[in-house]
């Protein structure tokens, strides 16, 4: 599926009228492999600054007839030019079917402000090239990198391009990667059948309540499921705990005494049985099934909590971008919960960066050492 849309797009940016509209465009409006790179680039000098970065849609569609659409998109683009600061970028999106202005160095605390200034501008502006019915018919919506809280739209794919345009290779080392995670969750649940049938006796015999347990984690480019594992802990619980744990840990606040490690090191909600099964990370076997399934991947981030990325930064959120999230991955290997947050987010960065099948067989074949000298696992 993802192949044959990486066709179609080619070759419709390829197409002989496609090429001449974009040579056609205005001066100063840019083509969209242009814009694309400028989007990368602002977002990455939002994260350094840590400041927000708006961009704004204007969607002329219903303006063009059929076959005009590229003259449109040119005279709306040349438009908002001449309203805006000459520092705002306009150039082209979606194929050329929407205008898209990145507007700079925007503060936090002026974003609404500007939001409504720019779009009275951009309205008065199309008013002047179009009839007043035709004008209220253009769609104006604004993004902002990186959106706040940890809800279903913090993860805007606008403002990673990079992942649209996928090359041969990497289209081809995607399906051999998951290609790797069927023929290893399959099997790896026939033979795991007796461990699974073991842990779950126990579990059930030593304390009361279901075998496994789920919880709604952040995959793949902020996409939600429920990650499956063998429950550990007492039922009932309160996890305000953990909620307020983990925020002072990604502020860097956790007091020395605790280590500044990833995991509450002395948690009373954890029973006898659970404490075995998490020093060898044998509660993690049931996200195998989650791998069959296509959620997670055999290597991979860890995924994250709902609320724990509410309090994520832009750079933060890059870790859960590209890839699916994984049972095991660079973390795992590299200490664990003995790292610290920003430690562990580099490291899947690194991973994302770098990343090739050989490098996740590297992983695989260090992770049952990692798991053996239960270093980090609390």
């Amino acid at each position: 599926m993802a192949r044959e849309r990486w066709i179609q797009q080619v070759l419709w940016r390829f197409l002989p009228w496609r090429r001449k509209a974009r040579e056609t465009l205005p001066k100063g409006l840019q083509p969209e492999t242009r814009f694309r790179q400028q989007l990368i680039q602002e977002r990455k000098r939002a994260e350094r600054a840590n400041k927000p970065l708006l961009v704004m849609l204007v969607n002329p569609d219903c303006v063009a007839a059929r076959g005009e659409a590229d003259s449109v998109v040119g005279c709306v683009g040349r438009g908002l030019q001449s309203c805006l600061r000459e520092t705002d970028i306009c150039g082209v999106l979606n194929d050329g079917a929407l205008v898209g202005v990145i507007l700079t160095e925007i503060w936090v605390d002026d974003l609404d402000k500007v939001k409504k200034a720019v779009a009275r501008k951009a309205r008065e502006k199309l008013s002047q090239l179009f009839e007043d019915e035709v004008a209220r018919r253009v769609t104006i919506s604004f993004r902002i990198y990186p959106e706040s809280g940890g809800k279903s739209g913090a993860f805007d794919m606008i403002f990673y391009p990079e992942q649209v345009e996928k090359s041969i290779e990497g289209t081809a080392g995607e399906i051999a990667k998951r290609g790797l995670d069927l023929l290893g969750s399959a099997t790896g649940l026939v033979l795991l059948a007796p461990a699974f049938a073991l842990i779950a006796s126990a579990i059930k015999l030593t304390s009361d309540g279901p075998v496994f347990f789920q919880q709604q984690r952040i995959g793949c480019n902020g996409r939600k499921f429920k990650l499956l594992k063998f429950r550990t802990m007492y039922i009932g619980n309160d996890d305000q705990i953990h909620r307020d744990y983990v925020k002072l840990l990604i502020q860097g606040k956790v007091a020395e005494e605790q280590g500044g490690v990833f995991k509450i090191t002395v948690d009373p909600r954890v029973t006898p049985i659970g404490k075995v099964l998490r020093k060898y990370s044998l509660d993690e076997l049931p996200q195998l099934f989650n791998v069959l399934k296509g959620e997670m991947a055999l290597v991979g981030p860890r995924p994250p909590i709902s609320y724990e990325l509410e309090h994520y930064s832009g750079w933060q959120r890059n870790r859960l971008i590209g890839k699916r999230p994984g049972i095991t991955g660079a973390w795992q290997v590299s200490g664990r919960s003995s790292t610290t947050f920003d430690e562990m987010v580099r490291l899947d960065l690194r991973y994302l960066k770098g990343w090739s099948l050989a490098l996740d067989f590297k992983i695989l074949l260090k992770t049952p050492l990692a798991v053996l000298k239960c270093k980090g696992a609390y």
